[in-house]
């Protein structure tokens, strides 16, 4: 069971109330606020113009939600549309590999591990240097 999994819980009328209200409140505060805020702007800007059409509230909520997207997506730096697509491997593929994997070295098992362990296998070259240094000593 997921430890970190969180439970929310309304208790009564006045939970659903609470919730009913802060739903709304965030609607309204990021969503018809701005498109109204978007609408007034538009109107205020093409108010003489007779080419361009006043918007009502829902046009300008779209509008707003044109510009958030817009926004979210020019300020973030990943990007967020990937052109191509992903070809996974094919299960022919998957065993191919698997046996280049079992073949290799790499994942052969150690039968002989107890000699292996009594005899630690060093450097060729600090080995080389280690019976240098013993020969010296021995010869002083």
């Amino acid at each position: 069971m997921n430890r970190n999994f969180k439970v929310i819980t309304i208790n009564g009328i006045r939970g659903m109330i609470t919730l009913v209200f802060i739903v709304l409140g965030l609607i309204a505060g990021f969503i018809i606020s701005p498109g109204w805020a978007c609408m007034q702007i538009w109107n205020h800007i093409f108010e003489n113009s007779n080419t361009i059409a006043i918007i009502n509230l829902f046009e300008g909520i779209m509008l707003w939600t044109i510009i958030a997207l817009v926004l979210y997506a020019l300020n973030n730096r990943k990007p967020l549309i990937g052109f191509g697509s992903y070809q996974g491997l094919s299960p022919d593929q998957i065993k191919e590999i698997m046996d280049r994997a079992r073949k290799s070295e790499v994942f052969k098992p150690v039968k002989d591990f107890e000699i292996m362990k009594k005899e630690p296998v060093e450097n060729n070259e600090q080995t080389q240097e280690n019976k240098e240094i013993v020969q010296e000593e021995q010869r002083r």
